[in-house]
């Protein structure tokens, strides 16, 4: 399996914050976890992780995970290799791939192509978008675009866009959350909507 995943993380040295969202929609939740980070201060070696698990109300069969755990090197700024592997429904895989971030005050941006070294290849790309304007002292705007396409040589697997859109205060971000999925070769558009909370832990 490759996949190209984009995501944005924030970054504050080696302090970086460890974002865990939870989503509750009217077909399923979901809970989501990035862990991004530099073995010791001044080292281009690091560790990342991700995991996204989503639970269906009525539908057991729907449930899925993913885990990535992996190394990283900085080859040069804002630009790492990983290795490591991923682990979901469809059992344990060897990945590889790179990862380009970049932070500011008020976005964030990650994109990371991934292989996952399976019988039979395929790629995903994921893009998350995130923006958080001030609106006064206390208070921002909270936005983020996250989509992923899984896909092989036959076709679409899976994809979904979530979008979120709320504010944050105190270093909670909580709003409106609207997930839209798609399985299959021939998809259509199933949708989730609902609310999320979600904190970035230092």
């Amino acid at each position: 399996m490759c996949s190209v995943a984009l995501l944005f993380i924030p970054t504050f040295g080696n302090a970086q914050p460890v974002p865990v969202e939870v989503m509750g929609g009217n077909r399923y939740g979901l809970v989501n976890m990035v862990y991004s980070r530099n073995l010791a201060s001044g080292t281009r070696f690091g560790f990342f992780h991700m995991n996204t698990i989503t639970f269906d109300y009525n539908e057991k069969a729907r449930n899925s995970f993913i885990l990535q755990d992996l190394a990283t090197f900085e080859i040069v700024n804002h630009l790492k290799v990983a290795g490591g592997l991923a682990y979901s429904v469809a059992g344990l895989s060897p990945t590889a791939g790179l990862q380009f971030s970049l932070a500011g005050k008020k976005t964030y941006f990650l994109l990371a192509p991934r292989v996952n070294f399976e019988q039979e290849v395929s790629c995903d790309i994921m893009t998350i978008l995130q923006y958080k304007p001030a609106l006064s002292e206390k208070v921002n705007l909270y936005t983020r675009f996250q989509m992923l396409n899984l896909f092989d040589q036959s076709g679409n697997i899976k994809s979904y866009q979530w979008f979120r859109l709320g504010l944050e205060v105190k270093g909670i971000q909580f709003g409106m959350a609207v997930n839209l999925d798609e399985y299959g070769p021939d998809p259509s558009i199933e949708t989730d909507w609902g609310i999320f909370i979600r904190k970035e832990i230092l």
